[in-house]
């Protein structure tokens, strides 16, 4: 969820409110403080107000899980939850410092229960910050983007396209190797393609709008001396269009891509230039497929540790609470 810009307005009232909760709860427990001559603890009424209300607001804050699955609850939007989520998780901070006498608490529980409260807190700050530059930086360096869950699919529609390429322009191996036709290495190009054209996907940016390309290139004759740039393809630009950084190829590096494209260009006749850059730029995209995946990971994976320290936050709250009743 982004924070500022449009949102602002919704924001700054919940900046408002929590910091007008915080400040009438804090005037409260001074208060009590020097009337009482001692550090107000979670018996004391302003610590025990603070304290149900913070764990009011744990309860509410696991709410989010059910209510973003359930979604034919017709409690507001799922956007309003979220903001209130955040906001509400920050307000529970100093409710809970109140409440645990500013942390100069007893026993194991106890001390678990904080622990683990600040490690969500902190978990989840990092995933609401990661959520505020990681989107912009996709869409700034990932122009190729597509779902996240088509990447495979699209990376193999788009060496199968590329592929095509290299098998009708460039030479074949006349020693017959491993390097000598497309069909040797894999699913062929779609049948249903006539054999005199091949249908390159690409990727344009046209007045600041990022689109998806289609074209269909007409494929002339075999171009003489272009067995190197077989050799590459089927080496090392095949195995990382297919699998990305797994393939442990130079191309997956752009600076060892350059280079080898570099050097294609050096080896090869100028009538395949076309035909490399073509390559190259299939690379590019494969590399910003590979960024996509990694952002991807990034913007979702803090929640692998947020959601299960959370539950355990509940848990432990829900064993606290009788046993501070007990004890009471």
């Amino acid at each position: 969820m982004i924070i500022g810009g449009k949102t602002w307005p919704k924001d700054r009232r919940w900046i408002i409110a929590i910091s007008i909760v915080s400040l009438v709860t804090a005037a409260a427990y001074v208060a009590e403080w020097a009337s009482d001559g001692r550090m107000p603890g979670g018996s004391s009424r302003t610590g025990l107000a603070a304290g149900i209300a913070g764990g009011l607001i744990i309860a509410f804050e696991l709410l989010l899980w059910p209510r973003k699955r359930v979604r034919s609850w017709r409690l507001g939007s799922a956007q309003s939850w979220l903001r209130a989520h955040i906001w509400l998780g920050i307000l529970a901070v100093p409710l809970v410092l109140m409440h645990a006498r500013l942390l100069f608490i007893g026993g194991l529980l106890n001390w678990a229960l904080m622990t683990l409260f600040f490690l969500v807190i902190a978990s989840g700050i990092w995933g609401l910050v990661l959520q505020q530059y990681l989107p912009q930086a996709m869409l700034e360096h990932v122009p190729a983007e597509t779902i996240y869950e088509q990447i495979g699919h699209v990376a193999r529609q788009q060496c199968r396209d590329v592929e095509k390429l290299v098998d009708a322009l460039c030479e074949h191996d006349p020693a017959g190797t491993a390097v000598g036709t497309a069909s040797q290495h894999g699913p062929p190009a779609d049948e249903e393609d006539e054999e005199e054209h091949a249908v390159i996907t690409g990727f344009r940016s046209m007045t600041g709008i990022q689109g998806k390309v289609v074209e269909t290139l007409a494929i002339y004759a075999t171009i003489p001396g272009t067995l190197p740039i077989r050799r590459a393809f089927f080496a090392e630009i095949r195995p990382y269009l297919l699998d990305g950084e797994a393939s442990g190829t130079a191309v997956a590096q752009p600076h060892a891509s350059a280079r080898t494209f570099d050097s294609l260009r050096v080896a090869s006749p100028a009538a395949a230039a076309d035909l490399i850059d073509r390559l190259e730029q299939a690379c590019d995209r494969r590399r910003q497929f590979d960024l996509q995946m990694r952002l991807h990971h990034w913007l979702h994976g803090w929640l692998l540790v947020h959601v299960p320290l959370s539950v355990t936050l509940g848990v432990l709250l829900a064993i606290h609470i009788p046993v501070a009743l007990w004890y009471w």
